[in-house]
């Protein structure tokens, strides 16, 4: 009789139940191996390789990425990602063009320089360069705080500060206010010129070195501060009372 495979027993024991099992089991198809292999080279090939730029892409590059052209938009062009993009731009050294936030401070710190090149000519000492209205009401810009800081520096009273450029007093008090001038306790003023040019006085030391010029954020006027400050006082006196204004939903 033909014993089947169940009762069928080897030497060390009975036959394992795997083997009554089909054959597809324990073998898989030529096409999944295929597909299984093809996956395998295709990760391996995008972890691995890397596109190399060719002369026609960074000269693409050095073309288009110094101008207001998205880097979404090279990237495009080129086929790459955007942080691909920056990153070869930086090994390049290009840079991007400046934004309007950059190009008004810009402006504001080469217009200190114009002010501070005009207070080293003899025309500042002249009171009709000091910028008014039609009026005659003071315009409190770049130049004319420039000016106010000068005589400030100098010891000059307010008095004469104000006699000088045809204002009045409470009004030069109050742009010194404005403006973070410090205080000038202790110090002899002086209310009178000793020489036809005020200018001409020499600066105090003291009162110098506490006056650090910064460019306002808000107002994109100068004001002054004491080195101690500038990590605490980001904006001029007008700036943060505009700010505070803005925060308490106030926009007028």
């Amino acid at each position: 009789m033909q014993a089947s495979i169940a009762e069928m027993k080897f030497r060390t024991g009975p036959i394992p139940p795997w083997i009554s099992l089909p054959a597809k089991k324990f073998f898989r198809h030529s096409s999944a191996l295929k597909e299984l292999t093809t996956s395998k080279e295709i990760s391996l090939k995008l972890t691995t390789t890397r596109r190399l730029w060719s002369q026609q892409e960074t000269t693409l590059l050095t073309k288009f990425y110094p101008t207001d052209t998205a880097i979404k938009v090279i990237a495009g062009r080129l086929g790459r990602s955007p942080q691909a993009v920056a990153n070869k731009a930086k090994r390049l050294g290009l840079r991007r063009p400046l934004t309007l936030k950059r190009q008004r401070a810009a402006q504001a710190r080469k217009n200190v320089d114009i002010v501070n090149e005009r207070h080293n000519s003899p025309a500042s000492a002249i009171p009709g360069v000091f910028p008014k209205t039609a009026s005659g009401r003071a315009i409190w810009n770049t130049q004319s705080l420039h000016l106010l800081a000068d005589l400030w520096k100098r010891l000059y009273s307010p008095a004469f500060i104000a006699e000088y450029f045809g204002l009045k007093y409470n009004t030069v008090c109050m742009a010194a206010k404005r403006a973070g001038l410090p205080s000038r306790a202790g110090f002899t003023l002086l209310r009178t010129s000793p020489t036809e040019n005020p200018f001409a006085v020499a600066e105090n030391a003291t009162l110098a070195s506490q006056m650090i010029a910064r460019t306002c954020g808000i107002t994109n006027t100068v004001f002054f501060q004491h080195p101690k400050d500038r990590r605490q006082q980001h904006y001029s006196y007008l700036g943060s009372r505009l700010v505070e204004r803005r925060a308490s939903g106030c926009f007028h």
